[in-house]
Protein backbone atom coordinates (compact mmCIF):
# COMPACT_ATOMS: atom_id res chain seq x y z
CA UNK A 1 0.00 0.00 0.00
CA UNK A 2 2.82 2.35 0.87
CA UNK A 3 4.57 1.56 -2.43
CA UNK A 4 1.43 2.33 -4.38
CA UNK A 5 1.08 5.68 -2.64
CA UNK A 6 4.70 6.58 -3.44
CA UNK A 7 4.15 5.52 -7.05
CA UNK A 8 1.09 7.75 -7.32
CA UNK A 9 2.97 10.72 -5.88
CA UNK A 10 5.86 10.15 -8.28
CA UNK A 11 3.52 10.07 -11.26
CA UNK A 12 1.75 13.21 -10.05
CA UNK A 13 5.09 15.07 -9.79
CA UNK A 14 6.05 13.94 -13.29
CA UNK A 15 2.71 15.13 -14.67
CA UNK A 16 3.09 18.52 -12.98
CA UNK A 17 6.60 18.94 -14.39
CA UNK A 18 5.41 18.02 -17.88
CA UNK A 19 2.46 20.40 -17.59
CA UNK A 20 4.72 23.22 -16.41
CA UNK A 21 7.20 22.59 -19.22
CA UNK A 22 4.41 22.63 -21.79
CA UNK A 23 3.07 25.90 -20.41
CA UNK A 24 6.53 27.48 -20.39
CA UNK A 25 7.20 26.33 -23.93
CA UNK A 26 3.80 27.57 -25.05
CA UNK A 27 4.37 30.95 -23.38
CA UNK A 28 7.86 31.34 -24.90
CA UNK A 29 6.72 30.33 -28.36
CA UNK A 30 3.86 32.88 -28.30
CA UNK A 31 5.98 35.78 -27.03
CA UNK A 32 7.17 38.10 -29.78
CA UNK A 33 10.61 39.70 -29.48
CA UNK A 34 10.40 43.36 -30.40
CA UNK A 35 13.75 45.01 -31.06
CA UNK A 36 14.31 48.74 -30.86
CA UNK A 37 16.93 51.48 -30.83
CA UNK A 38 16.25 54.88 -29.34
CA UNK A 39 15.25 57.08 -32.30
CA UNK A 40 13.63 60.34 -31.16
CA UNK A 41 10.97 61.41 -31.81
CA UNK A 42 9.63 58.02 -32.93
CA UNK A 43 11.11 56.00 -30.06
CA UNK A 44 11.99 57.91 -26.88
CA UNK A 45 13.31 56.29 -23.73
CA UNK A 46 12.94 57.98 -20.33
CA UNK A 47 13.39 56.09 -17.06
CA UNK A 48 13.11 52.76 -18.91
CA UNK A 49 9.74 53.83 -20.34
CA UNK A 50 9.32 53.96 -24.12
CA UNK A 51 7.20 56.64 -25.75
CA UNK A 52 6.80 58.16 -29.20
CA UNK A 53 4.65 57.66 -32.32
CA UNK A 54 6.14 54.25 -33.16
CA UNK A 55 5.54 53.02 -29.59
CA UNK A 56 1.98 54.34 -29.65
CA UNK A 57 1.32 52.59 -32.96
CA UNK A 58 2.78 49.27 -31.76
CA UNK A 59 0.73 49.37 -28.55
CA UNK A 60 -2.39 49.80 -30.67
CA UNK A 61 -1.37 46.75 -32.71
CA UNK A 62 -0.80 44.75 -29.51
CA UNK A 63 -4.11 45.84 -28.02
CA UNK A 64 -6.14 44.97 -31.11
CA UNK A 65 -4.49 41.58 -31.71
CA UNK A 66 -3.80 40.39 -28.13
CA UNK A 67 -0.06 39.98 -28.76
CA UNK A 68 2.40 38.98 -26.04
CA UNK A 69 5.78 40.60 -26.54
CA UNK A 70 9.05 41.66 -24.93
CA UNK A 71 11.36 44.55 -25.77
CA UNK A 72 15.07 44.21 -26.58
CA UNK A 73 17.30 47.26 -27.11
CA UNK A 74 19.83 46.88 -29.93
CA UNK A 75 22.00 48.93 -32.25
CA UNK A 76 20.69 49.46 -35.78
CA UNK A 77 23.14 46.94 -37.22
CA UNK A 78 22.24 44.25 -34.66
CA UNK A 79 18.54 45.04 -35.04
CA UNK A 80 18.67 44.38 -38.79
CA UNK A 81 20.74 41.24 -38.30
CA UNK A 82 18.39 40.02 -35.55
CA UNK A 83 15.30 40.34 -37.76
CA UNK A 84 17.11 38.58 -40.59
CA UNK A 85 18.33 35.61 -38.47
CA UNK A 86 15.14 35.25 -36.44
CA UNK A 87 16.35 36.34 -33.00
CA UNK A 88 14.11 39.43 -33.35
CA UNK A 89 10.56 39.21 -34.67
CA UNK A 90 9.54 42.83 -35.13
CA UNK A 91 11.33 46.18 -35.21
CA UNK A 92 9.73 48.86 -33.06
CA UNK A 93 12.04 51.55 -34.44
CA UNK A 94 11.20 52.86 -37.89
CA UNK A 95 13.22 51.24 -40.64
CA UNK A 96 13.65 52.67 -44.12
CA UNK A 97 12.39 50.28 -46.79
CA UNK A 98 15.24 49.56 -49.22
CA UNK A 99 15.73 46.91 -51.89
CA UNK A 100 18.74 45.48 -50.04
CA UNK A 101 16.83 45.08 -46.77
CA UNK A 102 13.77 43.70 -48.56
CA UNK A 103 15.94 40.84 -49.74
CA UNK A 104 16.39 39.63 -46.13
CA UNK A 105 13.38 40.84 -44.10
CA UNK A 106 9.72 41.72 -44.56
CA UNK A 107 8.17 45.11 -43.90
CA UNK A 108 4.81 46.31 -42.70
CA UNK A 109 2.88 48.93 -44.60
CA UNK A 110 4.72 52.28 -44.47
CA UNK A 111 3.43 54.59 -41.75
CA UNK A 112 5.57 57.70 -42.39
CA UNK A 113 7.43 59.34 -45.28
CA UNK A 114 10.63 61.19 -44.37
CA UNK A 115 13.63 62.75 -46.12
CA UNK A 116 17.27 62.86 -45.24
CA UNK A 117 18.71 66.25 -44.36
CA UNK A 118 21.86 68.03 -43.15
CA UNK A 119 22.78 69.26 -39.66
CA UNK A 120 25.69 71.62 -39.02
CA UNK A 121 27.21 73.53 -36.12
CA UNK A 122 25.59 76.90 -35.62
CA UNK A 123 28.30 79.50 -36.19
CA UNK A 124 28.09 82.62 -34.01
CA UNK A 125 28.02 86.13 -35.48
CA UNK A 126 31.48 86.76 -34.07
CA UNK A 127 32.83 83.63 -35.75
CA UNK A 128 31.17 84.54 -39.06
CA UNK A 129 32.77 88.00 -38.90
CA UNK A 130 36.19 86.54 -38.16
CA UNK A 131 35.82 84.02 -41.00
CA UNK A 132 34.82 86.82 -43.36
CA UNK A 133 37.80 88.96 -42.39
CA UNK A 134 40.08 85.95 -42.75
CA UNK A 135 38.68 85.18 -46.21
CA UNK A 136 38.87 88.83 -47.31
CA UNK A 137 42.37 89.57 -46.07
CA UNK A 138 43.85 86.51 -47.68
CA UNK A 139 47.34 86.00 -49.10
CA UNK A 140 46.06 86.90 -52.55
CA UNK A 141 44.68 90.18 -51.19
CA UNK A 142 48.02 91.18 -49.66
CA UNK A 143 49.83 90.23 -52.85
CA UNK A 144 47.52 92.49 -54.87
CA UNK A 145 47.93 95.26 -52.30
CA UNK A 146 51.71 94.93 -52.45
CA UNK A 147 51.69 95.08 -56.26
CA UNK A 148 49.50 98.20 -56.12
CA UNK A 149 51.88 99.94 -53.71
CA UNK A 150 54.81 99.18 -56.02
CA UNK A 151 52.96 100.63 -59.06
CA UNK A 152 52.02 103.76 -57.07
CA UNK A 153 55.64 104.10 -55.97
CA UNK A 154 56.92 103.72 -59.55
CA UNK A 155 54.73 106.51 -60.96
CA UNK A 156 55.40 108.70 -57.93
CA UNK A 157 59.12 108.17 -58.42
CA UNK A 158 58.94 109.02 -62.14
CA UNK A 159 57.10 112.29 -61.47
CA UNK A 160 59.49 113.18 -58.69
CA UNK A 161 62.51 112.56 -60.97
CA UNK A 162 61.27 115.14 -63.52
CA UNK A 163 59.77 117.64 -61.06
CA UNK A 164 62.38 117.80 -58.29
CA UNK A 165 64.55 120.44 -60.07
CA UNK A 166 61.94 122.83 -61.49
CA UNK A 167 59.18 122.27 -58.91
CA UNK A 168 61.08 122.10 -55.62
CA UNK A 169 58.22 123.64 -53.65
CA UNK A 170 56.00 120.57 -54.19
CA UNK A 171 58.59 117.92 -55.00
CA UNK A 172 61.67 118.49 -52.86
CA UNK A 173 64.91 116.53 -52.98
CA UNK A 174 65.61 113.49 -50.86
CA UNK A 175 63.13 111.26 -49.04
CA UNK A 176 60.75 114.17 -48.48
CA UNK A 177 60.42 114.72 -52.19
CA UNK A 178 60.09 110.99 -52.85
CA UNK A 179 57.26 110.83 -50.32
CA UNK A 180 55.62 113.79 -52.10
CA UNK A 181 55.71 111.81 -55.35
CA UNK A 182 54.18 108.77 -53.66
CA UNK A 183 51.48 110.94 -52.08
CA UNK A 184 50.63 112.57 -55.41
CA UNK A 185 50.46 109.17 -57.14
CA UNK A 186 48.10 107.73 -54.48
CA UNK A 187 45.83 110.81 -54.47
CA UNK A 188 45.66 110.81 -58.27
CA UNK A 189 44.80 107.10 -58.42
CA UNK A 190 41.94 107.49 -55.95
CA UNK A 191 40.68 110.63 -57.75
CA UNK A 192 40.59 112.51 -54.44
CA UNK A 193 42.25 115.54 -56.06
CA UNK A 194 43.55 117.59 -53.14
CA UNK A 195 45.54 119.76 -55.56
CA UNK A 196 48.41 120.22 -53.10
CA UNK A 197 50.79 118.42 -55.47
CA UNK A 198 50.72 118.76 -59.26
CA UNK A 199 53.39 118.26 -61.95
CA UNK A 200 54.54 121.39 -63.81
CA UNK A 201 56.92 120.02 -66.46
CA UNK A 202 55.78 118.63 -69.80
CA UNK A 203 57.23 115.18 -69.09
CA UNK A 204 55.74 115.19 -65.59
CA UNK A 205 52.31 115.96 -66.95
CA UNK A 206 52.62 113.24 -69.62
CA UNK A 207 53.47 110.75 -66.89
CA UNK A 208 50.48 112.08 -64.91
CA UNK A 209 48.20 111.60 -67.93
CA UNK A 210 49.38 108.00 -68.42
CA UNK A 211 48.96 107.34 -64.69
CA UNK A 212 45.39 108.70 -64.66
CA UNK A 213 44.19 106.23 -67.31
CA UNK A 214 46.25 103.41 -65.85
CA UNK A 215 44.80 104.09 -62.39
CA UNK A 216 41.24 103.84 -63.74
CA UNK A 217 41.99 100.35 -65.06
CA UNK A 218 43.70 99.32 -61.82
CA UNK A 219 40.84 100.59 -59.64
CA UNK A 220 38.29 98.79 -61.85
CA UNK A 221 40.28 95.56 -61.62
CA UNK A 222 40.68 95.90 -57.86
CA UNK A 223 36.96 96.51 -57.39
CA UNK A 224 36.15 93.46 -59.52
CA UNK A 225 38.59 91.33 -57.50
CA UNK A 226 37.03 92.41 -54.20
CA UNK A 227 33.53 91.71 -55.52
CA UNK A 228 34.67 88.30 -56.77
CA UNK A 229 36.23 87.48 -53.40
CA UNK A 230 33.03 88.42 -51.56
CA UNK A 231 30.93 86.36 -53.98
CA UNK A 232 33.16 83.32 -53.57
CA UNK A 233 33.01 83.68 -49.79
CA UNK A 234 29.21 83.77 -49.85
CA UNK A 235 29.02 80.77 -52.17
CA UNK A 236 31.44 78.82 -50.01
CA UNK A 237 29.67 79.68 -46.75
CA UNK A 238 26.13 78.97 -47.96
CA UNK A 239 25.07 75.40 -48.74
CA UNK A 240 21.82 75.10 -50.65
CA UNK A 241 21.95 71.51 -51.90
CA UNK A 242 23.34 68.13 -50.91
CA UNK A 243 25.77 68.40 -53.84
CA UNK A 244 27.55 71.21 -51.98
CA UNK A 245 28.75 68.57 -49.49
CA UNK A 246 30.27 66.27 -52.10
CA UNK A 247 33.84 67.02 -51.00
CA UNK A 248 33.11 67.73 -47.34
CA UNK A 249 33.45 65.34 -44.41
CA UNK A 250 29.93 64.07 -43.72
CA UNK A 251 28.96 61.82 -40.85
CA UNK A 252 25.99 59.44 -40.78
CA UNK A 253 24.83 56.30 -38.99
CA UNK A 254 26.19 53.10 -40.46
CA UNK A 255 23.80 50.70 -42.22
CA UNK A 256 21.09 53.40 -42.34
CA UNK A 257 19.15 54.32 -45.46
CA UNK A 258 21.06 57.61 -45.66
CA UNK A 259 24.35 55.71 -45.45
CA UNK A 260 23.34 53.53 -48.40
CA UNK A 261 22.26 56.58 -50.42
CA UNK A 262 25.55 58.42 -49.78
CA UNK A 263 27.48 55.28 -50.72
CA UNK A 264 25.51 54.83 -53.95
CA UNK A 265 25.98 58.48 -54.92
CA UNK A 266 29.76 58.42 -54.34
CA UNK A 267 30.10 60.63 -51.27
CA UNK A 268 33.55 59.27 -50.58
CA UNK A 269 34.35 61.54 -47.60
CA UNK A 270 31.52 60.18 -45.44
CA UNK A 271 32.20 58.60 -42.06
CA UNK A 272 29.85 56.22 -40.27
CA UNK A 273 28.97 56.10 -36.58
CA UNK A 274 26.83 53.86 -34.39
CA UNK A 275 24.44 56.46 -32.97
CA UNK A 276 23.31 60.08 -33.00
CA UNK A 277 25.21 60.92 -29.80
CA UNK A 278 28.46 59.73 -31.38
CA UNK A 279 27.66 61.74 -34.51
CA UNK A 280 27.12 64.96 -32.58
CA UNK A 281 30.29 64.39 -30.59
CA UNK A 282 32.27 64.07 -33.84
CA UNK A 283 30.66 67.28 -35.13
CA UNK A 284 31.52 69.14 -31.92
CA UNK A 285 35.15 67.99 -32.18
CA UNK A 286 35.32 69.07 -35.87
CA UNK A 287 36.08 65.51 -37.01
CA UNK A 288 33.21 65.96 -39.47
CA UNK A 289 31.74 69.10 -41.06
CA UNK A 290 28.09 68.04 -41.16
CA UNK A 291 25.67 65.29 -40.17
CA UNK A 292 23.54 63.63 -42.85
CA UNK A 293 20.61 61.63 -41.49
CA UNK A 294 16.82 61.38 -41.35
CA UNK A 295 15.27 64.82 -41.01
CA UNK A 296 12.78 63.87 -38.21
CA UNK A 297 15.66 62.59 -36.07
CA UNK A 298 17.74 65.72 -36.75
CA UNK A 299 14.72 67.93 -36.02
CA UNK A 300 14.45 66.21 -32.65
CA UNK A 301 18.09 67.18 -31.98
CA UNK A 302 17.26 70.82 -32.79
CA UNK A 303 14.20 70.74 -30.51
CA UNK A 304 16.32 69.59 -27.56
CA UNK A 305 19.22 71.93 -28.37
CA UNK A 306 18.74 74.55 -25.64
CA UNK A 307 22.14 76.14 -26.35
CA UNK A 308 21.42 76.57 -30.09
CA UNK A 309 24.64 74.74 -30.98
CA UNK A 310 23.29 73.30 -34.21
CA UNK A 311 21.28 74.33 -37.25
CA UNK A 312 19.19 72.18 -39.56
CA UNK A 313 19.67 73.20 -43.18
CA UNK A 314 16.77 73.57 -45.58
CA UNK A 315 18.00 70.63 -47.63
CA UNK A 316 15.87 67.56 -48.31
CA UNK A 317 17.10 64.55 -50.25
CA UNK A 318 16.42 60.82 -50.49
CA UNK A 319 12.72 60.31 -49.59
CA UNK A 320 12.30 57.32 -47.26
CA UNK A 321 9.34 55.13 -46.35
CA UNK A 322 9.31 54.22 -42.65
CA UNK A 323 7.91 50.84 -41.66
CA UNK A 324 8.32 48.11 -39.05
CA UNK A 325 10.61 45.28 -40.06
CA UNK A 326 9.37 41.71 -39.57
CA UNK A 327 11.07 38.35 -39.49
CA UNK A 328 10.04 36.20 -42.44
CA UNK A 329 9.18 33.24 -40.19
CA UNK A 330 6.25 35.07 -38.59
CA UNK A 331 2.95 33.59 -39.59
CA UNK A 332 1.15 35.16 -42.53
CA UNK A 333 -1.97 35.66 -40.45
CA UNK A 334 -0.06 37.61 -37.79
CA UNK A 335 1.64 39.75 -40.43
CA UNK A 336 -1.75 40.44 -41.96
CA UNK A 337 -3.22 41.45 -38.60
CA UNK A 338 -0.26 43.74 -37.82
CA UNK A 339 -0.54 45.42 -41.21
CA UNK A 340 -4.28 45.89 -40.86
CA UNK A 341 -3.89 47.51 -37.44
CA UNK A 342 -1.16 49.85 -38.71
CA UNK A 343 -3.25 50.95 -41.68
CA UNK A 344 -6.41 51.50 -39.64
CA UNK A 345 -4.65 53.46 -36.90
CA UNK A 346 -2.61 55.69 -39.23
CA UNK A 347 -5.85 56.71 -40.92
CA UNK A 348 -7.26 58.06 -37.65
CA UNK A 349 -7.08 61.65 -36.46
CA UNK A 350 -5.28 60.51 -33.28
CA UNK A 351 -2.26 59.55 -35.37
CA UNK A 352 -2.18 62.91 -37.15
CA UNK A 353 -2.45 64.77 -33.86
CA UNK A 354 0.37 62.65 -32.40
CA UNK A 355 2.62 63.45 -35.36
CA UNK A 356 1.83 67.15 -35.07
CA UNK A 357 2.68 67.13 -31.35
CA UNK A 358 6.09 65.68 -32.23
CA UNK A 359 6.75 68.29 -34.97
CA UNK A 360 6.25 65.71 -37.71
CA UNK A 361 4.43 66.35 -40.96
CA UNK A 362 1.66 64.04 -42.09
Amino acid sequence: MINKTKDMKFRLVILMLVFTAVNVYSENSDTITVGYKVSPPFVIKQDSILTGPSVWLWEKVVEENDITYKYVELSLDNLLKGIANGSVDVSLSPLTITSERSGEIDFTSPYYIAHSSILQKNISTKRKTLDFIKAFFSLAFFRALGALVIVILIFGFLVWIFERRTNKTEFDNGLKGLWSGFWWSAVTMTTVGYGDKSPQTVVGRMIALIWMFTAIIIISGLTASIASALTLYQIDSVNNAIEDFKRKKIGTIGESGTDEWLKTNFYTNKKTFTGIAELLNALDENRIEAVAYDRPILQSVINSDSLAKYKLLNIDFYPQFYAMGMNRDLSKSLKHDINLSILSNTEKMDWKVLLSENDLNY
